[in-house]
């Protein structure tokens, strides 16, 4: 996924350098800028999200794996 980014932000940048050469106006600038954004900042959202889920995934399994330990340990002192 961190190529996808990569490859984003290079086109986001070939867009906008080309987007300011041939551009024969203000206008024109501006509608290539924003789609050099989107070329770069689209990847990079999906890529933080994906990130964010894998964290808080692992989150959940440890929580999990830590109420387990501690309901073993409390069924070891009553016994």
């Amino acid at each position: 996924m961190r190529i996808f980014v990569m490859v984003g932000a290079v086109v986001g940048l070939l867009v906008l350098v080309l987007g300011v050469l041939v551009s024969k106006g203000a206008p024109q600038e501006a509608a290539m800028a924003a789609i050099a954004c989107a070329c770069a900042v689209i990847p990079y959202v999906g890529w933080r999200a994906s990130q964010i889920d894998d964290s808080e995934r692992e989150e959940r399994k440890f929580r999990k794996e830590l109420l387990d330990r501690l309901e073993a340990l409390e069924k070891s002192r009553h016994t």
